[in-house]
């Protein structure tokens, strides 16, 4: 299909593995858990934007582009892979960076550093704010008038839907993971950040014609609004493949009754998340992304929304340096509810 044809850049050994994590799904209370270990794609330790850079720095070279500038927070995930994915590929990469530089650089910006991208500060911390938007028009100004070519990156709005062809092509993957171990999954249960990676997978499954349903943990927006952007990089992600979407509204679901504090602030549910994975089956979650995913998941078996009886899928989808930089949260053990 269309897939295939469109322009893409090879950044890591695929597929991921689908392991069977029998012990957390005692722990969960389901019949069956696999773990989509998109936490395994093998640059600068990994995660699901490895996916999605693929796609947009293959529309990058096919371009021309020389300079990669795109924004996220200093803990961000995709600047990590952004900036280590520009090294791969012989490119500059331009970070403009929401937050103020921090005096004690850790985790995914000081591998950021490391890789050495070149980091541009706004205090704010809105991805949508005018200041951002007027940084990165300015820091591709800057390459232009060096000489260069920028190729500008925003995940959450204008490269949501060609982002999103990377879970179109892991949901592929995972149908054929899935029919290799004559299993079929109930439920699929993901963080949800800018919603490309949902919106590509619940693409991807319904166009290989799979109806689990797809949870949505959200770990900064309202529902409402991530609901609303999933909608539309998957509309986008459609388009590029030339193809009319098969999914309804009504399965684009999000929940965001695990954001806790806010957007990079672990909970006392997170933590406890990434303890349990860890003493369960010695799988690393972080508490600002997996780790509120995982108490979503176990929020749904708990309401119900999610039946004792399921198969369920949870993507793991990176984020390790994350955990690091809030290594003082866990000096406070949480109690939990022990791996059996």
């Amino acid at each position: 299909m269309a897939l295939d044809r469109l322009p893409r850049v090879s950044l890591t050994r695929l597929p991921t593995p689908l392991d069977e994590a029998p012990r957390l799904a005692a722990a969960l209370g389901v019949a069956r858990l696999l773990v989509k270990r998109d936490d395994l794609t093998d640059l600068a330790l990994g995660g699901n934007k490895v996916r999605k850079l693929e796609f947009l720095l293959g529309e990058a070279l096919a371009q021309g582009a020389d300079t990669l500038v795109t924004t996220a927070g200093a803990q961000s995930n995709f600047l990590r892979l952004t900036a280590a994915a520009a090294r791969r590929l012989g490119l500059r990469a331009v970070l403009v960076v929401r937050g103020g530089p921090a005096p004690d650089p850790q985790g995914n910006l000081l591998l950021m550093q490391l890789l050495g991208a070149e980091l541009r500060y706004v205090e704010t911390r809105d991805p949508f704010a005018r200041t951002t938007m007027e940084a990165l028009e300015a820091a591709a100004a800057e390459v232009r008038a060096q000489g260069g070519k920028p190729y500008v990156m925003h995940i959450a709005l204008w490269s949501g839907g060609r982002a999103a062809l990377g879970y179109v092509h892991a949901a592929f993957e995972l149908a054929d993971q899935l029919k290799a171990m004559d299993a079929a999954a109930d439920h699929v249960v993901l963080a949800v950040g800018s919603g490309g990676t949902q919106a590509g997978l619940l693409l991807g499954l319904r166009l290989r014609g799979l109806s689990a349903r797809v949870h949505g943990i959200s770990v900064n927006l309202p529902a409402e609004d991530l609901e609303r952007r999933v909608a539309g990089h998957l509309r986008a992600a459609a388009d590029l493949l030339g193809v009319r979407s098969p999914v309804r509204d009504d399965e684009i679901r999000v929940t965001d009754g695990l954001v806790g504090e806010g957007y990079g602030i672990p909970s006392r549910e997170s933590l406890a998340a990434v303890r349990l994975a860890a003493e369960a089956e010695g799988m690393v979650l972080d508490p600002v992304y997996t780790g509120k995913a995982w108490a979503g998941l176990a929020r749904a078996v708990a309401d119900g929304a999610v039946a004792s009886s399921s198969t369920v899928v949870f993507l793991h989808t990176g984020g390790a340096p994350n955990l690091f930089v809030h290594a003082r949260a866990f000096a406070d053990p949480t109690p939990l509810r022990r791996a059996p």
